[in-house]
């Protein structure tokens, strides 16, 4: 095809697209439009009751249901910012009403729990929310929804009561989005009932049926999995579990896809080792590893800083110089790159001094 083929091909569907667009873009209603702008400049200035009555009108206005139940929801929310409980509870039983699967019934109904419990009936409105959990299991609310309905549990009775009512109720959850919460927080009631053996090993199984990707508590099962093992005494097992953890790590064009607790992982990794195992050689590769293959942490200066600190305590001085001059050269901001000269005398001293905590901790290292 010729530049000039090429460029009336674009330019004729361009055309196509202009002519098309106003046809397939949703029709709205200048009224509504006009109803919910001046209900959201209402609500914007503090005018809540007046916002109400704009969302009001917009919602008779609407040619389409999800904008319908879209302006009853902000009627509902203008009516609690003007703490109007009573026709805020209207405003989300009748979207209900309306509405009873539209797209944000769902939202309606954890809206009206809340307000029962804040505003009401307590016992009645954890019910609903419960309800609402068991119907919505992957709305965005349901995960802190069953988290606060364990704390009331255990608030009023204990872990045990609540480790016994989620036993009752994770059933119905079961094969759901919240199928893991459920195994997650039965591990974490196992340990505050006491039974840590009894949480390892729920918090392993967790992770463990919900891998990485699907699962979304998966790294947090496996590192308080980790950090239960080693209480019990236990180092090299809990090792294993945080690499576990490490293990999926996904690879990029530009390096690898770190999740939240990765560089704690590694980190704890090279605790284990240094203060559990004593290995410090160990303790050394798997601090640089953090350093190394998570370029994104925070941590990577606290890395090299212990390493360079171990490399000390055993007189390498040539490793300890070089660790704290890839500190000065690679992180010039981190707080240990003006500490340099003090775990190194060689290295030159920095403009600002050295923290005092830090030349204490070095000081009391070489006292051991």
């Amino acid at each position: 095809m010729s530049r000039r083929a090429a460029a009336t091909a674009s330019a004729l569907a361009l055309a196509i697209a202009a002519l098309l667009g106003p046809a397939c873009a949703p029709a709205r209603g200048d009224a509504y439009l006009a109803a919910m702008a001046a209900g959201e400049r209402a609500y914007h200035a503090g005018r809540y009751h007046e916002a109400a009555r704009s969302f009001d009108g917009a919602a008779s206005r609407a040619l389409r249901v999800k904008d319908r139940d879209e302006a009853r929801l902000m009627q509902a929310r203008a009516f609690e910012r003007a703490e109007a409980w009573g026709e805020a509870r209207a405003s989300y039983e009748r979207l209900l009403a309306d509405s009873p699967q539209g797209p944000r019934s769902a939202r309606a109904e954890f809206e009206l729990a809340d307000l029962a419990i804040e505003h009401g009936d307590a016992d009645a409105g954890f019910a609903m929310l419960l309800a609402a959990t068991r119907r919505h299991p992957s709305h965005g609310l349901a995960r802190n929804a069953l988290k606060r309905l364990i704390q009331r549990e255990e608030e009023r009775a204990g872990a045990g009561a609540a480790l016994a009512w989620l036993r009752q109720q994770g059933p119905a959850l079961r094969g759901t989005a919240l199928d893991q919460d459920v195994a997650y927080h039965t591990g974490l009631l196992l340990e505050r009932s006491g039974d840590r053996e009894g949480a390892l090993r729920a918090l392993v199984a967790a992770a463990r049926a919900h891998p990485y990707p699907v699962g979304n508590l998966t790294d947090d099962a496996l590192f308080h999995a980790a950090e239960l093992a080693a209480s019990l005494g236990r180092p090299e097992e809990a090792i294993g579990y945080l690499r576990e953890m490490l293990a999926p790590r996904e690879s990029a064009l530009t390096g690898s896809y770190d999740r939240g607790k990765f560089d704690d992982a590694q980190l704890q990794i090279a605790r284990l080792y240094r203060d559990a195992l004593g290995d410090r050689a160990a303790a050394r590769r798997e601090l640089r590893k953090l350093y190394t293959n998570h370029p994104a942490s925070i941590l990577r200066d606290d890395a090299l800083w212990a390493e360079a600190k171990l490399w000390r305590e055993e007189g390498r001085m040539k490793e300890t110089c070089a660790t704290a001059a890839l500190i000065t050269r690679e992180l010039p901001e981190s707080r240990y790159a003006r500490c340099a000269h003090a775990i190194c005398p060689s290295l030159p001293a920095a403009q600002r001094p050295c923290a005092d905590y830090i030349v204490r901790e070095l000081d009391r290292g070489e006292g051991r």
